[in-house]
């Protein structure tokens, strides 16, 4: 009998054992008869309470989804052909549009590629390691505990979510909440791809604490019941004045590229100001703090980063050698 030795997909390790794992895949001649799904809503559909959908890789976005259970959601990152060495299987991205977290979602953790917005309705959703191509928005009234942590968004929209924790990330614009909403707001990127008023209107933030912060192309904030310390920004006075904030910072000089084209340009400049200047010596930006940013948006869960076969096969075994990284 031969004996086979089959490489596992890196998407198909689960992050619960207990949790059955559903599998998105729509590309040509996967069969869908085998418990594969060709969209995230019928993967949904399709799930249970607890368990872990993973978006593989694919050409053809996998659509819109709205979540009205508790689920773990997994796709393969981004910024990969940019960062070499972090996935050789398969740097190619799976997408889905729009998601829509609903009542009956709240618990659900996303680490997701969207060419889209998530619309957030619930409380208790954990956003890490994500990419939204436009905005994260609260759109249920007074919810509470969002994170989100170490991801890439066009803009956050907070609303009056109460407790949001905003840490590490990579925003094109800004964040902003409503005067009955409370947030951390901490060692992030923000104006990434221009000022707040001159994109989306005035930027304003209420209960909110934002520290370690760059703003790349300055922005106007206004703070009501806030504390704005330790941040960077080009600008001569969009910020309050003291609180160990920095003012007509030169960006070149801040991180490695202001001009963004992948998030390793956010990365610090060697000897720039943002080093070691922050609120107890850490380090500005979504690159310091207590977590920070990865590149290439990949969720905690093994990745190949090197593999290898024979040119010629033995009739009955195919030796095939890998290495993998765990990305925690």
């Amino acid at each position: 009998m031969k004996k086979l030795i089959f490489l596992l997909p890196v998407m198909a390790m689960s992050m619960a054992a207990e949790a059955t794992i559903r599998r998105c895949n729509n590309n040509f001649g996967v069969s869908t008869s085998l418990g594969v799904y060709a969209t995230a809503q019928a993967a949904h559909d399709a799930a249970s309470v607890g368990d872990t959908i993973h978006i593989e890789p694919s050409p053809t976005n996998y659509g819109a989804v709205t979540c009205t259970k508790r689920l773990v959601w997994i796709s393969t990152g981004n910024f990969l052909d940019a960062n070499p060495g972090l996935q050789v299987a398969n740097t190619a991205a799976g997408v889905v549009s729009t998601m829509t977290m609903n009542a009956g979602s709240a618990g659900s953790v996303l680490s997701i590629f969207s060419s889209s917005d998530c619309n957030i309705y619930t409380n208790d959703i954990t956003i890490n390691r994500s990419y939204f191509n436009s905005y994260i928005n609260n759109y249920g009234g007074v919810i509470s505990n969002l994170v989100i942590t170490s991801s890439y968004a066009y803009h956050i929209s907070l609303g009056n979510c109460a407790n949001a924790i905003v840490t590490n990330n990579l925003i094109g614009v800004s964040v902003t909440n409503g005067a009955s909403g409370s947030a951390v707001v901490t060692n992030n990127v923000l104006s990434i791809h221009g000022r707040t008023e001159q994109l989306i209107g005035p930027a304003a933030l209420f209960n909110s604490i934002f520290q370690n912060n760059i703003l790349i192309k300055g922005s106007s904030y206004t703070f009501t019941n806030s504390l704005a310390s330790y941040n960077i920004t080009p600008d001569a006075a969009v910020l309050p004045l003291g609180n160990n904030n920095i003012f007509n910072a030169l960006m070149a000089n801040v991180v490695v590229n202001p001009v963004f084209t992948s998030d390793k340009d956010m990365q610090l400049k060697a000897g720039g100001p943002a080093i070691a200047s922050g609120a107890g010596g850490a380090d500005r930006g979504a690159f310091g703090g207590g977590t920070p940013y990865k590149l290439g948006l990949q969720a905690a869960i093994p990745a190949i980063t090197a593999l290898s076969s024979p040119a010629t096969l033995n009739p009955s075994t195919i030796q095939v050698t890998f290495s993998a990284k765990s990305n925690n």
